[in-house]
């Protein structure tokens, strides 16, 4: 997300030198990269109410990962800055637009500071962790960076109940998983690797693997079993999709579909993200939307 016009907020009481609300972006250049995202799949289906607490839901995600991910200066001290306006959304004082839009989400939908919290907590251990050493790692990292968002997504339609949040965790650590297949070369320029160290030693590959213009056979057999792993997270999740309302079935169905598409967007592309942009097309992720809407998850 590049910097586009600045978040204006009212009184600013940091020093001049601290990370201000007012070098975020605005809320208007957060939303209008969803064009190009997974996350809000068939949200234009669902009615106008739903579709605002997505919305908000999904402009503070970004928010989030544009103070860990771009943000100029000190991205520690912005997202302590963000950790205390999100502390004021519960409170209904937040100073930060995308923060002042997420409030009657949170208020309506009763989504516990505890769940959106983790999303910083993900941010911060990016400045810091930079590598993992086994799948184990990376999924706690999920639990943080991915799984309160359907966690999230469950509160808008009032399903977050344990069991389902255990079948949507499995969703969103595989989507997370899928995607950092697809960002192995702009995570590596950033100085990070997200696939486990394990896996890499098991396929030969190495950093100098991760940096070239085209996936090596070695790489491309490492892409296709941490897909494939993902694939199979998904589908255990998938059966949530039949827990829920019409709505929230809507929804879900979507991100799945989402998901599915991407794996099979791999298998096109040979499991070669750093030759192709490996991308989902509208095409193959409505078609999976329907099956899975029709089918409720089931294969």
């Amino acid at each position: 997300m590049s910097l586009p016009e600045h978040a204006l907020s009212g009184d600013d009481p940091e020093p001049p030198d601290a990370p201000r609300s007012a070098d975020l972006p605005r809320g208007e250049a957060v939303l209008a990269r969803m064009r190009t995202e997974n996350f809000p799949v068939a949200s234009r289906m669902l009615p106008q109410g739903v579709r605002e607490h997505l919305h908000a839901l999904y402009g503070y995600f970004r928010l989030i990962d544009y103070a860990g991910d771009e943000a100029p200066g000190p991205r520690a001290e912005l997202l302590d800055l963000l950790e205390n306006d999100l502390k004021r959304v519960y409170q209904g004082t937040a100073r930060v637009p995308v923060l002042q839009a997420l409030t009657p989400t949170v208020a309506e939908c009763g989504i516990p500071f505890e769940v959106l919290v983790k999303l910083i907590e993900a941010n911060r251990r990016d400045q810091r962790v930079l590598r993992c050493e086994t799948f184990d790692e990376l999924m706690d990292y999920c639990a943080l960076s991915a799984d309160p968002v359907g966690e999230s997504v469950l509160h808008v339609f009032g399903r977050a109940e344990p069991a389902l949040v255990a079948m949507s965790n499995r969703i969103c650590s595989a989507l997370q998983v899928l995607e950092h297949c697809q960002d192995i070369g702009e995570d590596l320029r950033q100085g990070r690797v997200y696939l486990p160290a394990e896996d890499l030693r098991r396929f030969g590959c190495t950093d100098e693997d991760l940096a070239a213009d085209r996936a090596s056979t070695r790489l491309r057999g490492l892409v296709r079993f941490e897909v494939r792993r993902a694939r199979r997270m998904l589908d255990s999740g998938a059966p949530l999709i039949s827990q829920l309302p019409n709505l929230g079935r809507i929804a879900v169905s979507g991100y799945v579909a989402g998901g599915r598409a991407t794996a099979a967007a791999f298998a096109r592309a040979d499991f070669d993200p750093l030759g192709v942009d490996v991308r989902p097309s509208k095409s193959r992720t409505f078609a999976e939307w329907a099956r899975l809407y029709v089918l409720g998850g089931s294969r």
